[in-house]
């Protein structure tokens, strides 16, 4: 299923969900004292007021590098995507070492990202099963399998009914001719 991808095994494993408030962190770290686990995140644990300093000031800082010209400023975005991303990944590893009762910063293999969104909401579950087992099997007690299998078509779930309901929204909002994400291109007015 996932023959394209990376083979290099990454340390740390994401399965995030576009419209969800947690996903699923899966540590498979060598030095772990507890071994490999499967954990329930929430972006509420990770987008702390600390959290949100830290991009401010570090926001702050790239606003008011000395010597930035236009083509500094046009390239902000990127830049503040960078810290937002560094320091979500932080935030993350953090609270991973605090489940596991660890310090260590060493991610080896680094991190995975798994998104769940459009082809993959529609696997069918032995195919799921099959993809992780095929991902995780060799580093993953059953336990942790069945848990995470179990987590994935949990969230799978709440992510397709999050997604129908705002295909409903929007589609309401456009018979009603609610503005919302759907742009006019054209438009008659008046006597013109």
């Amino acid at each position: 299923m996932f023959e394209g991808s990376n083979k290099r095994e990454a340390s740390i494993t994401l399965c995030l969900f576009p419209h969800l408030g947690e996903f699923i962190a899966v540590d498979t770290r060598k030095d772990l004292e507890g071994g490999p686990a499967v954990h329930v995140m929430s972006f509420e644990d990770v987008f702390t007021e600390d959290f949100r300093a830290s991009v401010e000031a570090g926001f702050s800082a790239l606003l008011r590098k000395e010597g930035a010209g236009l083509i500094e400023m046009i390239g902000l975005p990127q830049e503040v995507e960078t810290l937002v991303r560094a320091e979500s990944m932080k935030r993350i590893i953090k609270n991973l070492n605090h489940a596991a009762n660890t310090t260590s910063t060493d991610i080896g293999g680094g991190i995975g990202v798994l998104f769940f969104a459009r082809g993959l909401l529609s696997i069918e579950q032995d195919q799921l099963e099959a993809a992780m087992q095929d991902l995780f099997g060799h580093l993953l007690s059953d336990s942790q399998l069945i848990r995470l299998h179990r987590e994935l078509e949990r969230l799978i779930d709440a992510e397709q009914t999050e997604e129908n309901s705002i295909r409903q929204r929007e589609m309401a909002q456009l018979i009603k001719g609610e503005p919302g994400s759907f742009v006019t291109l054209w438009q008659k007015s008046g006597n013109n």
